[in-house]
C-alpha cells in the first residue's frame, strides 16, 4: 500500500471510530432505555414512571415518590398494590449476585406509629429465620444522618437462610403518611457490601 493509501484507510478507520463513538448512546439514554422497558411490562395505568440518571436507571412510584433502582444483570420486579387492597402502596425488589433487596411503600388505611409499623415489619421480614444481632458496623450513610432526614429505624441481623449465615438488614422512614421499607439480605461474607 502507498503512503497515500495507508493515510486515506487511517482516516477512514479513525472517522469510523469517531463515527462509532457519536452514535453510541450516553449512559442516561441507556438507563432510560432500561426503564422504558420495563415500565412497558407494567402496561398502562401503572404507577411507577421513568426516574432515570446519568448514574442510574430507575422507576419512581408516583404516589409516594419511592424510587427503585434498576440492577445492571439481575433480577426485578415491581407492582402497585391491587385497589381493592386495605393499604395502598407498592413494592420494587432486585436480586444480583446472591444479594437481594425490596422496598415497599404503604400508606396504612389505620392510622399507626413507625415504631409499630417497624415492628410489625420486622416481625413478617425476620419470621423464622432465627436472627441474632449483626457484629458489623453501619454504614457512612447509616452514621451520618443529618438533622433533616425523616426518622428511621434500622435492624442488622445474622441468620441461616437456606441452610447459609446470611446478613439480613431492615429499615423503615415514615415520609409524609407512607411507610417505606427496605429488606436486604445477602450471603454473610457479602454483609459489609450489602449494607
Amino acid at each position: 500500500m502507498t503512503t497515500t493509501a495507508n493515510g486515506l484507510a487511517m482516516g477512514v478507520c479513525l472517522a469510523l471510530v469517531m463515527l462509532g463513538t457519536a452514535c453510541a448512546p450516553s449512559a442516561r439514554a441507556q438507563n432510560h432505555a432500561m426503564a422504558q422497558a420495563v415500565l412497558q411490562k407494567a402496561g398502562d395505568g401503572s404507577l411507577f414512571v421513568d426516574a432515570s440518571t446519568d448514574d442510574v436507571a430507575a422507576i419512581r412510584h408516583i404516589p409516594s415518590g419511592m424510587v427503585c433502582d434498576l440492577p445492571a444483570d439481575g433480577a426485578f420486579d415491581f407492582e402497585s398494590f391491587p385497589q381493592d387492597a386495605d393499604n395502598h402502596g407498592a413494592y420494587c425488589a432486585a436480586a444480583s449476585n446472591g444479594a437481594a433487596a425490596t422496598m415497599l411503600a404503604v400508606r396504612f388505611s389505620t392510622p399507626t406509629t413507625l415504631d409499630r409499623a417497624f415492628a410489625d415489619g420486622l416481625a413478617a421480614s425476620v419470621g423464622a429465620a432465627a436472627p441474632r444481632p449483626w457484629s458489623g458496623q453501619p454504614s457512612d450513610a447509616d452514621k451520618a444522618s443529618p438533622e433533616g432526614l425523616p426518622h428511621f429505624r434500622i435492624a442488622r441481623f445474622e441468620a441461616t437462610v437456606h441452610d447459609e449465615p446470611s446478613y439480613l438488614r431492615v429499615s423503615m422512614a415514615e415520609v409524609g403518611g407512607w411507610y417505606l421499607q427496605q429488606i436486604v439480605s445477602a450471603p454473610i461474607a457479602k454483609a459489609a457490601a450489602a449494607e
